[in-house]
């Protein structure tokens, strides 16, 4: 069970489908497909389900970008108002280039978490989100 999850979340953060392992969960470059076009695993659910991927997404950015700006401020390696917009445009820039990694994050780790939910949906059973 546990390779079963560690499967799901490597597959899925490779842009690969966490159940069948097939390539390409991306329509265009911010919209996964519904369902993996190969095995029918939903990749989206119901309204909301990807707002996972948006705590991610603000975690990578503080993370990566606006606290390392914040220390080299604190440090005394920029102004207040070199560091201000640093940040700023990094903060409102780099949500938008690690939207697609978070997205892959998210299914990769919701799978990973209920690996259950492969298995009703790959069988049909009762719960299934598509009827």
């Amino acid at each position: 069970m546990e390779h079963q999850r560690m499967e799901a979340f490597r597959r899925g953060v490779g842009n690969r489908c966490p159940r069948c392992g097939r390539e390409g969960l991306f329509v265009t470059a911010y919209r996964l497909h519904r369902d993996c076009p190969d095995c029918g695993l939903p990749l989206e659910h119901e309204d909301g389900w990807a707002l996972g991927a948006i705590p991610l997404n603000y975690s990578l950015t503080c993370l990566g970008w606006v606290l390392p700006v914040s220390i080299i401020f604190i440090l005394g390696g920029f102004s207040l108002k070199t560091a201000a917009i640093i940040g700023g445009l990094g903060a409102v820039v780099l949500p938008f280039l690690t939207y697609r990694y978070s997205k892959k994050v998210w299914v990769g780790l919701y799978y990973a978490i209920l690996p259950r939910e492969m298995r009703v949906r790959a069988e049909g059973e009762k719960g299934d989100i598509h009827g």
